[in-house]
């Protein structure tokens, strides 16, 4: 894992598309936003939008990817870019299904989401009150 870290309250990291790294960015993450003093309300909600992203980039595009948060002007933004161009789609609700609930749980979490698309890639980002 490589961190990037500056004073303006910006973050970033490269992991490998291992399952052990959903581990490490979520305990990093937490103290990191503890230390900005992010509400701990937003610090959980934070923690599962960005477990989602990584959990979708482990599930299907298992590339290497990138984690991006920055807080700024009363707004945590989230953002994992993997080398994927399979767009991300929000699943139909089904009380019966396993699986198939990220995209949901990160739009009910966010202010707003999305992605964006890359010449090799994407980006899938979410904006979260601070």
């Amino acid at each position: 894992m490589v961190d990037t870290m500056a004073p303006s309250h910006l973050m970033s990291s490269t992991h490998e598309p291992v399952p052990a790294a959903a581990t490490r960015i979520r305990r990093r993450l937490r103290l990191l936003l503890t230390a900005w003093d992010v509400r701990a309300e937003t610090v959980d909600d934070a923690l599962l939008v960005v477990e989602e992203l990584v959990a979708n980039v482990l599930d299907y595009a298992r590339s290497p990817f990138d984690v991006v948060v920055r807080a700024a002007d009363g707004i945590l933004f989230v953002a994992v870019r993997d080398g994927s161009r399979r767009s991300p789609h929000v699943q139909p609700f089904d009380p019966h299904a396993v699986r198939g609930r990220g995209l949901q749980l990160v739009a009910s979490l966010s202010r707003r989401w999305g992605c964006e698309q890359h010449a090799y890639g994407k980006t899938v980002w979410a904006e979260l009150p601070a």
